[in-house]
């Protein structure tokens, strides 16, 4: 919902233009911009083309600007006003859009993109029938009745803009649904509840946009239409009337309609019962506060009287307000019992499909008997199958080289024997050399080279021998 005058608004609405569209630069003209702020009506019969390029640019930008909160009426964040569309646009030295209305036509015959409220509610009704009456509830006295003294008809010039309210249901939607929902009772609301919980709607750039109450039973039409959401009134409580709105179930896989049971309403009267204990309580801790600072105020004065007085109006409130709180908790721990209580009965019946499912698995002694049977009966075929290839093996391997193991162990041990082995080869190269003879060696060497002819002769007569 926006408040604002129309000037902020267009400064709001321009600065956004400005921002994410390059025909709309605050300090340059395009020739495509002059285009859309012309009469470009004519081009219908002349140039279609250009024509529906000028209607479907202008669409863009309307649906756009509105999903983002920047082209809303000042009390509805879901509708446009016809008449004040083209002030909206306006631009300083370029004035309004000369063929803003073509464009709106076409999004209300042609695209459907905008609805009148009368529209949206045929398209969408409410099906809140009492299911213990025949008769008509509050809630359709007030959207199929003339005199709607709490969502008022709107004016023929706002038109609601059903892109938006698509993304806003969506969002609702995920944000509920994106919660760790702990029972059944989180998906029960009231009004207020919802308002309070929905109200205000995450969107560009961070901004946030507040939903009316318009709003919001705009939106939950077409959640109820849509999305299974149930819709009903309730009975009085502490002489308020509430309305009860439900969500579905989570499922994924198929569409589920929400019930509103009558377990659901009287759940929903307790909560509206503490939430109005809560602000009785509140008032009563307020006036309770006033009375002890007027107690004090004339005992300061020495009126001692009327600070007796107000002590006195002070003990009086604080009675009531422990009775009150007594009620509170009696009714806190109801509310808390009967969540306690729809848990356990999720826990019992997951139990209860768990041992089921174990039960009907184990019920057949005899398929287990014949599995077991069966698997036995595989493994030793499996046994038997590993000897075939193994004799089957041997026998190829004997027949290729014509030579049995018996054989073939026979040559391995000639071979074993035949060869010297490592530890006496070792020891042969590491025999210790006798130093006394390798010294004689060298010294007749080196007396060779001294007398060449004796060394010759020695030689020779080696030879000789």
């Amino acid at each position: 919902m926006n408040n604002n005058s129309l000037t902020e608004r267009i400064t709001r609405l321009q600065d956004h233009l400005s921002s994410q569209y390059v025909d709309f630069d605050r300090d340059t003209t395009t020739d495509r911009l002059l285009s859309l702020y012309s009469d470009f009506s004519k081009l219908k019969i002349l140039n279609s083309y250009g024509y529906d390029a000028n209607v479907n640019y202008w669409r863009a930008v309307i649906l756009d600007c509105n999903l983002h909160g920047y082209l809303t009426t000042k009390d509805f964040s879901c509708f446009i006003d016809k008449n004040e569309l083209a002030d909206l646009f306006y631009r300083p030295k370029k004035g309004k859009p000369l063929s803003l209305d073509n464009v709106v036509e076409d999004m209300i015959e042609k695209t459907h993109d905008l609805v009148t409220q009368k529209e949206y509610e045929k398209r969408y009704p409410i099906q809140a029938i009492n299911p213990s009456s025949n008769k008509l509830t509050w809630l359709q006295w007030i959207y199929y009745t003339p005199y709607r003294w709490l969502i008022p008809e709107t004016s023929s010039n706002l038109y609601i803009v059903l892109p938006t309210v698509q993304e806003h249901a969506k969002i609702v939607i995920q944000q509920h649904y994106n919660k760790p929902l702990c029972s059944s009772l989180d998906n029960l609301f009231t009004f207020l509840e919802f308002r309070d919980e929905y109200g205000t709607i995450p969107c560009h750039q961070e901004t946030i946009i507040k939903l009316s109450d318009m709003d919001l039973w705009i939106i939950l039409r077409y959640l109820h239409h849509n999305y299974g959401i149930e819709i009903a009134d309730t009975v009085k409580t502490f002489g308020a009337t509430s309305t009860i709105i439900k969500f579905p179930n989570r499922n994924e896989a198929v569409k589920v309609v929400a019930k509103i049971t009558e377990n659901d309403k009287a759940i929903i009267n307790l909560k509206t019962a503490c939430s109005t204990l809560h602000k009785q309580v509140d008032e009563l801790q307020l006036k309770n506060e006033e009375f002890l600072k007027f107690t004090l105020e004339y005992n300061k004065k020495n009126q001692k009287p009327q600070a007796i007085y107000m002590l006195r109006k002070k003990k009086q409130v604080e009675e009531i307000l422990e009775r009150r709180f007594k009620t509170l908790e009696t009714m806190e721990t109801i509310l808390l019992r009967i969540e306690t209580s729809q848990n356990d009965l999720q826990v019992v019946e997951a139990f209860n499909m768990g041992a089921n499912t174990l039960r009907s698995l184990l019920s057949d002694k005899n398929v287990i008997e014949n599995t077991m049977d069966k698997l036995q009966d595989a493994l030793e075929d499996q046994k038997q199958v590993e000897e075939a290839m193994t004799l089957g093996n041997e026998e190829i391997s004997n027949q290729a080289i014509g030579m049995t193991d018996e054989d073939l162990e026979n040559e391995l041990d000639s071979i074993i024997t035949a060869a010297p082995s490592k530890e006496q080869q070792v020891v042969s190269l590491t025999q210790p050399i006798d130093t006394e003879s390798e010294l004689l060696r060298l010294q007749n060497v080196l007396s060779s080279l001294n007398h060449p002819s004796s060394f010759l002769r020695k030689a020779k007569t080696k030879e000789l021998a």
